[in-house]
């Protein structure tokens, strides 16, 4: 105890002494999995892998996944949906922002996005697929009064051959968490004001918002839009679902080589994983010169005056169109609720024939991996929300040292998963830690942290530091404000930050595939495998899971809240009244 008070001492002024070797010892905890992995990856690329024998660095392996057929096709459509989902994430979130922001449902649609954005990927693909497909809900819903079709069409929507059913799936999964941080980086700019001044000049209400608002508004959310892109560009669980097949997107075919039961093939599968990387590259490139023409095209908006006011209609239609694909995605979770209930359901049957848990029975078979998904989640999200805690407690007033800390925190979100995953499923099984709960729970935490951060930084940065200065004079240490000043102060935060960790570690997928070995599998796992599979049943009582467990937690959380801190009206920014 008395180490512990040691290093939590103060100055006499109460300002907490500035550790650099938190911060290393932080650095290294975020980069070391994506540096080792990065290496893991690097070495059989250049057919170096001991395991089979080849001990010389050689081309080969490159040769043999540059004659992977389909490759270019793999990596245009990568390209393509990673980028334009990312496009109309962004513009979706943009002017849904604009109308929400300065509304009276402002409060309520905040609510109602909250629960959107905790849904895991692999369940929004599945809603698309219950949806969407040939005999899907949609399709039942409007035959055979509309179309006259008496049996599923022979066209299919999902998977779209040219990718816009993935591009619809990652926009209903990728705009509501862009919308949600847009609106609370509103909170913090003169939104109104700004708007008043651009009609007070003839500019209408969204020309304002375009020209005023989104130049700062997007430089608070440039980092959360990198990250959707990378995710985008690579994204494996949505694809399996959603994705044409021949060819896959590129992140798809190099998991295949992985998986191959022919180890060799795993040489060339690490060649398509440093690809992934020079795509996500390619991707940020052209990103960076959308910024630059669309920042010049504002600037000669700006400076020729031009009013614009015959494009409002536009804007507004635009910010009604965006709330499609969050409909869909709404629209086909309560289709995979009904087909986790239906027996004998029959195209074109609009509902099913007979309601039945004869899916829902089998629900003992899934019990491990409901087991496996809470207790992974939860163990992932405290320890993700605890060590970030502590590093702002300790280390956050040292401005020099934040910069390297948020580079390393969400270094994992820019690097495509599918690049350095697999050099590190190597590294553990080099040294006897594949497959197991430590390193399971270690490679969810690293992902967790970067949005508990974004939850947990500004909670500490809106707090009132004078409650601080006053338990301090009256001689309590600091370890005792640690916890009887800062955790109850900061406990909405802290339970926020918990909640979103459990539904971010839920919705891992190719993490738990690489660490996990096939010796620990999550709910993911097995509802992306029943979705591709075909079993509409089993896969909407998957989905189901999918969603009850983050539901449970938030449950709970608001109960406990509830229950020790209701009678707090202000908690939730730090203060006591």
């Amino acid at each position: 105890m008395q180490a512990v008070t040691e290093t939590f001492k103060c100055d006499d002024n109460g300002n907490k002494r500035h550790f650099y070797g938190l911060t290393g010892l932080a650095v290294c905890l975020f980069a070391l999995p994506v540096v080792v992995g990065f290496i893991g990856i690097l070495l059989p690329a250049l057919g170096y892998f001991p395991a089979l024998g080849h001990t010389t660095m050689t081309s080969h392996p490159l040769h043999q996944f540059l004659a992977t057929p389909g490759l270019t096709k793999a990596a245009i459509l990568s390209l393509k949906t990673g980028i334009f989902a990312t496009i109309f994430s962004l513009i979706g979130c943009f002017f849904l922002s604009a109308i929400l922001v300065q509304s009276r449902t402002f409060r309520w649609v905040r609510r109602l996005i909250g629960p959107l954005v905790a849904v895991p990927h692999s369940t929004i693909a599945l809603a698309m697929l219950f949806l969407l497909a040939p005999s899907g809900w949609l399709m039942r819903l409007v035959s055979p009064a509309l179309t006259g079709l008496e049996r599923p069409p022979v066209w299919a929507f999902i998977p779209h051959p040219d990718g816009w059913s993935l591009i619809l799936g990652l926009v209903a999964k990728e705009l509501p968490f862009l919308l949600l941080i847009a609106l609370s980086a509103c909170a913090t700019l003169p939104v109104k004001r700004l708007q008043d001044i651009g009609q007070s000049l003839g500019y209408g209400r969204m020309t304002s918002w375009s020209l005023l608002i989104i130049p700062l508004l997007y430089r608070q959310l440039r980092l959360p839009v990198m990250t959707v892109l990378i995710f985008s560009l690579s994204v494996v669980d949505m694809a399996l679902i959603l994705a044409p097949t021949l060819p896959p997107p590129l992140a798809v075919l190099v998991i295949h080589g992985f998986e191959d039961a022919d180890l060799a093939a795993r040489l060339p599968a690490s060649v398509g994983a440093l690809m992934q990387i020079l795509l996500a590259l390619g991707g940020l490139l052209i990103w960076w010169c959308l910024e630059k023409i669309i920042s010049l095209l504002a600037g000669l908006w700006r400076y020729h005056g031009i009013r614009a006011v015959h494009v409002e209609p536009l804007f507004t239609f635009i910010a009604m169109a965006a709330i499609i694909p969050m409909s869909l995605g709404a629209i086909g979770l309560l289709a995979a609720l009904i087909w986790s209930f239906a027996q004998g359901w029959f195209f074109p049957d609009a509902l099913p024939a007979q309601i039945s848990f004869l899916h829902w029975r089998e629900i003992g078979d899934l019990r491990p991996l409901i087991m496996t998904s809470w207790w992974l989640a939860l163990a992932a999200s405290s320890l993700a929300t605890a060590i970030i805690f502590i590093w702002l407690y300790i280390a956050a007033p040292d401005n020099r040292a934040r910069p390297y800390f948020i580079t390393a925190l969400f270094l994992p979100l820019l690097v495509p998963q599918v690049s350095f995953l697999f050099g590190l499923q190597i590294f553990l099984s080099w040294v006897g830690l594949a497959g197991k709960w430590a390193s399971l729970i270690y490679s969810h935490m690293i992902f967790i942290m970067p949005y508990s951060w974004l939850v947990l930084a500004p909670a500490f940065a809106a707090m009132d530091r004078r409650h601080d200065w006053v338990a301090s004079s009256l001689g309590l240490g600091s370890v005792q404000r640690f916890f009887r000043l800062y955790l109850p102060l900061l406990a909405f935060p802290i339970c926020t930050s918990i909640f979103i960790g459990i539904s971010v570690s839920v919705a891992l997928y190719l993490p738990t595939v690489f660490v996990g070995g096939g010796r620990i599998s999550t709910l993911t796992v097995e509802a992306v495998a029943l979705g591709a599979s075909g079993g509409r049943g089993p896969a909407g009582v998957a989905a189901m899971l999918q969603i009850i467990i983050p539901l449970l937690a938030f449950l709970l959380i608001q109960l406990w809240l509830r229950y020790r801190f209701g009678k707090f009206k202000a908690m939730r920014t730090g203060q006591l009244v």
